[in-house]
């Protein structure tokens, strides 16, 4: 009977450890994961690293495109540690309709559920890093998310057809932001953010003639967004050498 009770426990022990990888590690499972937004890609070594980033997407392109992988390369080389992922839910190519406030408030929780995780297991300051949508997002959570600041890389000011008020909480954010914006970009070129009424602590720097997507002046991008970094970075240090 012993023996019997032994055999049943390991086989329910085999046939759990057999469901958790085929759910964790099958193609099936991992794209499961992927939608479910549990997959991250992690560059440079957490350790060392002078600053967490949590990187955002925008609302088409996934984590690991190249314009992502890039920018994380980028800030890896520059002593960051840089994690990457996608918000639960999103599908390559499959968010092109727009969002609703409700979908909106849902990927600021996410987001400030993942910034809680991330300072809980790092010392280091915590930046986030947000492309288009994902800037929106990240500049309405900031305040909630214990990071030092964020900076973005193309915020979407105008769209049309938006049902949700992309604007409204960029008059009241109070931690560091920097939005890359380029002078030409077809979601808010300078002339219409000149009008704009935006926060004290919001700070645009723009790249000359460049779009939305940043196509021609990558280089430049990523310049601007390593130094909106560093300023962030050394407001934090600041702050911790006072609370000292």
């Amino acid at each position: 009977m012993k023996k019997e009770r032994e055999q049943t426990l390991a086989g329910k022990v085999m046939r759990a450890l057999r469901l958790l990888i085929r759910r964790n590690f099958s193609a099936r499972g991992l794209y499961l994961r992927f939608l479910a937004g549990r997959i991250t890609f992690v560059d440079g070594r957490e350790n060392n690293a002078r600053a967490i980033v949590l990187q955002i997407p925008g609302q088409t392109d996934p984590c690991y495109s190249p314009f992502n992988t890039g920018i994380a390369h980028k800030l890896r080389a520059e002593g960051y540690t840089v994690v990457r992922c996608d918000f639960s839910g999103q599908k390559i190519n499959q968010m092109k309709r727009e969002l609703t406030d409700h979908q909106v408030d849902a990927f600021c929780e996410q987001l400030i559920q993942r910034c809680q995780r991330l300072r809980r297991r790092h010392h280091q300051p915590l930046i986030l890093v947000g492309k288009s949508l994902g800037g929106a997002i990240v500049t309405k959570a900031l305040d909630r998310t214990g990071a030092a600041g964020c900076v973005v890389l193309g915020y979407p000011f105008h769209k049309e057809g938006s049902h949700w008020d992309r604007l409204r909480h960029l008059q009241h954010v109070r931690k560091p932001v920097f939005i890359i914006q380029g002078e030409d970009d077809r979601y808010g070129g300078k002339n219409l953010v000149a009008g704009l009424a935006l926060s004290e602590s919001i700070n645009m720097v723009w790249i000359a003639q460049a779009e939305h997507g940043f196509k021609h002046h990558i280089p430049a991008l990523k310049d601007a967004l390593a130094g909106a970094c560093q300023t962030i970075l050394n407001g934090s240090n600041g702050l911790e050498s006072e609370a000292e």
